[in-house]
């Protein structure tokens, strides 16, 4: 007889955790609330599992993913994970979007071929990290892999009937809302393209994908945020788009300060000086640097050294190295200098994003 716990987000998981570990160790489905409504979990080097997938594609589910929580996943079965694949795998997860990756799987030889078919009968082998307390806190606790089908059901129980497992646990969250399916994007070498529209819009996939580079100062009011304006007015001149259609071409110019609370506009000299060079900043408001904006640039680049020292110091191994924009050199802070320092200081910065630029729309 299947088992049925509740789930309660105002009290300790561990419980319900080490019985839905325990069950996927013996090979017993394990359902889940997810986003699209309940998702079932199937050991994939369990005698049954090939039956219980079977099970559940016959009723309807979508077709079996492997569980994932990061890039590291797919390489895991040996396939090339690409930088924009990456870059999804980090921004969108947990979220509606099935990552599909194209290659020649490396098989764990305890998976039975009937398993490896299932995974394979669609395509690419894909990829999906459910987003749902529950799913966030036990996806990096489980020591095997694992597969995920969403069964598209609003209830545990309308789950549990379709997955052919008398001995199967589910976490019952109540009455899930199913609004849709999952986006399914497949990478094939570099880029990517939807293979199945669905509820993480196509646009926002596009933004996630885009390159970011952090420019960073100290109060994210003078220098940074003029960088990050001038980069923007380039960047759209070369591609001609405008500064605002920048994610959905590639690339996203972004900047903080390492000690700023945030929510100050950019210093006058700033708004004017980066307006006499054709790019706007009346709109901006500081932010300071975070782990979670650094981990997802791609390119993290500092006014000074002691800029780079402070990220390396509040964040040590948090996202890429961090490289001066002037190369070799700091650029001075023209904070009260007046509005010719400033301007010096803008065509400072433009000289080094022409040496800059040409790496970013490259890759």
């Amino acid at each position: 007889m299947a088992t049925v716990l509740d789930w309660n987000p105002t009290v300790d998981p561990a419980e319900v955790l080490s019985v839905t570990r325990e069950a996927i160790e013996a090979g017993r489905v394990v359902v889940l609330p997810g986003d699209c409504g309940y998702v079932a979990l199937v050991n994939p080097a369990a005698p049954d599992a090939a039956q219980h997938l079977a099970a559940l594609a016959t009723g309807g589910a979508a077709p079996p993913a492997v569980l994932a929580w990061n890039a590291e996943d797919p390489q895991g079965l040996g396939l090339p994970v690409s930088t924009v694949a990456r870059r999804l795998m980090y921004r969108a997860w947990p979220g509606p979007l099935a990552v599909a990756v194209a290659g020649d799987p490396q098989w764990p030889s305890e998976w039975l071929p009937a398993v490896r078919g299932a995974l394979a009968a669609a395509g690419p082998v894909r990829f999906r990290c459910p987003e749902h307390p529950i799913c966030e806190a036990l996806v990096p606790a489980l020591a095997l892999p694992v597969l995920v089908v969403d069964t598209f059901q609003a209830t545990a129980e309308a789950a549990l009937d379709l997955a052919d497992d008398d001995g199967a646990t589910a976490v019952s969250a109540g009455e899930l809302e199913v609004a849709g399916k999952p986006t399914v994007a497949t990478f094939r070498g570099a880029g990517f393209e939807v293979t199945e529209p669905g509820l993480f819009a196509v646009e926002e996939l596009e933004k996630f994908a885009a390159r970011i580079v952090l420019f960073v100062c100290t109060g994210n009011t003078c220098r940074s945020p003029l960088a990050e304006s001038l980069a923007k007015k380039l960047l759209a001149d070369r591609l001609g788009c405008d500064p605002e259609e920048l994610p959905r071409r590639g690339l996203w110019m972004l900047s903080a300060g390492v000690a700023t609370h945030g929510g100050d506009p950019a210093a006058a000299d700033s708004v004017t000086v980066a307006a006499e060079f054709g790019a706007r900043l009346d709109g901006h408001e500081s932010r300071p640097v975070n782990p979670e904006l650094l981990a997802a640039a791609d390119d993290v680049i500092t006014m000074t050294r002691g800029h780079a020292a402070a990220l390396a110091a509040r964040f040590p191994g948090v996202g890429p190295p961090p490289r001066l924009l002037c190369g070799d050199a700091d650029l001075d802070d023209p904070i009260g200098a007046g509005t010719d320092v400033y301007r010096a200081c803008a065509r400072t910065i433009l000289a080094n994003l022409d040496r800059l630029i040409p790496e970013w729309t490259a890759q």
